[in-house]
């Protein structure tokens, strides 16, 4: 298909508001009597509820100044944040040109006049909200920001690229109209958007601290350059940065800067849409290798931190390390990287579960058709954009016996010992993974990274029971650690200046930046402020503390229990599937505490 794009200009344009002289006509609601869920295709099954609620987006969108085009209805992002200067609730413009654009038997929103008057609209008002210079703002009038103006370029990248589909000669179902000086303008608001972000260095120096916000512009500068294949500027620009970024956004411990820290939520999430948008573009392209390789080294250091629960569909996190959120789960994900990762493929849904749930889901919407429930006005995912990016692109699965293999290679499972880092020198990070026949821990040192990292030992596994102990990344919720008496965190808050032996010899130095290290006992010596020492000694036997205090003190495990679990309390036995197991024997003498760990019963 020959894409027929309009001549833009690609000097600053003024942005004006579309007049229009008569009243909009409301959008209909869908009338699902005239249609049935045979008429959606599998991919297309989990569209049906943004179908059912998509009157009611496109009507919020306003009609009059001021704000003409502006989405006035709280259903992406919170509500206190839906105000005209956040372009970040604009990003559902892409809902209002996929419905308006796809051809399908089912969709009765393509080429209508009344979505056609709102998203040009909203187009026009996009271009209006954006700052001379070309970035855009979240959080307060003209408060112009990297997430706001990265996240744009993505969504509204995806958006030109649907219209430009739509609006050919020979789009399937015929071409749809769309006011051409409209379409210019938001060219133009995306291209102003696009050398914001790649020509100067503000935004791209902030996005080595929070790395999620610049890589929405890898798809973003992609969707323009399949638009605009000879604009060499764009080109040159985006390739420069793409190229630096793996040094500058990629720890060597293998997680992508999220403040300063790995953040799974983050880069599970947003930082998988951006991959995944990219991966649209750069397959059979030079620079297919060089995101392959960022992703493998990602997976990697991910599959030291998300253990496997015994008999289960589900990795537990080691969430205490996370910089920005708090994910304590893991289900199976889908990412094209699957194809060519193991670590990948083993968190992967595979290709019979991902039938299997096709399949379902179809059985119920044809046993209560449409069964959809009202709009949840309010809630920050209620109507969310990500629902239609990148749906051009096929998804990858392994088949179960792939998944299964890939699985046992996981490094706690593929290995019953080892100790094993991952080390980022720019902000003194250092991640111990120690695996034992009988369990497996996570310990981390340094400098805290963020308000909400927790440091020491992270989480408590074993092969029989699965997660047991599990810091969590929250002020106000249980981490390990020792507390002066009545504190709310302990003294590791503050960070953790450990000194390293291995087998009751010095650690080798320098120390590897992501490498197993060699066989032994690890002791982690360090301070407790002015308060006392600390050494945590990770054996086979299991994890031997040891403190030294001045005064009293309370040591503190964030204890993971199942709905099914049993604790005693008197003597700190609990019992999981059966089996009974002691995971603290505690003996206090004088102001010494010795603690063996994950002492099996």
């Amino acid at each position: 298909m020959r894409l027929l794009l309009p001549a833009l200009l690609l000097s600053t344009l003024a942005v004006c508001s579309t007049v229009s002289g008569a009243s909009w006509e409301p959008v209909p609601p869908v009338d699902f009597s005239k249609i049935s869920v045979a008429d959606f295709s599998d991919d297309d099954l989990d569209l049906v509820t943004p179908l059912a609620h998509f009157a009611q987006l496109a009507n919020a969108v306003r009609e009059n100044d001021p704000d003409r085009g502006f989405i006035d209805l709280v259903v992406w992002r919170n509500a206190k944040d839906n105000q005209p200067y956040n372009a970040r609730i604009m990003e559902n413009v892409l809902s209002l040109a996929w419905f308006y654009t796809a051809d399908r038997t089912w969709n009765p929103y393509r080429g209508h006049p009344a979505v056609k008057a709102r998203l040009e609209a909203a187009l026009d008002f996009i271009g209006n909200i954006q700052a001379p210079d070309g970035a855009f703002s979240e959080y307060g009038p003209q408060k112009w920001n990297l997430a706001a103006t990265g996240f744009m370029t993505k969504f509204l990248g995806e958006t030109l690229e649907l219209l430009a589909i739509a609006t050919a000669p020979d789009a399937s179902g015929g071409p749809v109209p769309i006011d051409a000086s409209v379409l210019e303008r938001a060219h133009a608001t995306q291209r102003k958007a696009l050398v914001r972000l790649f020509a100067r260095d503000d935004y791209y120096r902030h996005a080595t601290i929070v790395t999620n916000q610049y890589g929405n512009a890898w798809p973003g500068g992609l969707a323009w350059l399949h638009l605009h294949p000879d604009d060499a500027e764009i080109r040159a620009l985006w390739e420069k940065r793409f190229r630096q970024s793996t040094a500058d956004f990629q720890s060597p411990a293998g997680y992508f800067y999220e403040a300063k820290g790995p953040d799974f939520g983050y880069t599970l999430g947003t930082h998988a849409s951006n991959t995944a948008g990219a991966w649209f573009y750069l397959r059979g392209t030079p620079f297919a290798d060089q995101l392959i390789e960022e992703e493998k080294h990602w997976f990697e250091f991910l599959s030291y931190n998300t253990l496997l629960q015994p008999g289960a569909n589900w990795f537990a996190v080691n969430r205490a390390i996370e910089t920005r959120q708090s994910q304590p789960v893991v289900h199976p994900i889908n990412t094209p990287m699957a194809e060519f990762i193991p670590e990948a493929r083993a968190l992967s849904r595979t290709r019979e579960e991902q039938a299997a749930i096709l399949r379902q889901t179809r059985e119920r919407l044809t046993s209560g058709w449409p069964g959809v429930a009202p709009l949840k006005v309010g809630d920050f995912w209620a109507y969310t954009p990500y629902v239609f990016q990148k749906r051009r692109a096929s998804a990858w699965y392994p088949d179960q016996a792939q998944r299964d293999e890939a699985r046992k290679q996981l490094p706690y499972l593929a290995r019953d010992r080892f100790n094993h880092l991952r080390r980022d020198p720019r902000y003194d990070a250092q991640y111990y993974y120690t695996r034992r026949p009988a369990w497996y821990g996570a310990f981390a040192t340094g400098a805290r990274a963020s308000r909400k990292q927790r440091l020491g030992l992270g989480l408590l596994w074993r092969p029989d029971t699965g997660i047991l102990l599990q810091g969590q990344a929250q002020n106000d919720q249980p981490s390990w650690g020792t507390h002066a008496p009545g504190a709310s965190l302990p003294f590791e808050y503050e960070g953790i200046n450990a000194t390293l032996a291995i087998a009751g010899k010095p650690a080798p130095a320098p120390l590897p930046l992501a490498a197993d290290l060699p066989d032994g006992d690890v002791a982690l010596s360090y301070p407790l402020g002015s308060q006392g020492d600390k050494i945590v000694t990770l054996k086979d036997s299991g994890i031997d503390v040891r403190i030294t205090a001045k005064g009293d003190f309370e040591e503190r495990f964030p204890f993971i229990l199942t709905a099914n679990d049993t604790l005693n309390h008197g003597h700190i036995v609990s019992c999981r599937l059966g089996r009974a197991w002691r995971p603290f024997r505690l003996l206090l003498h004088e102001r010494r505490l010795t603690r063996p760990a994950a002492f099996p019963s």
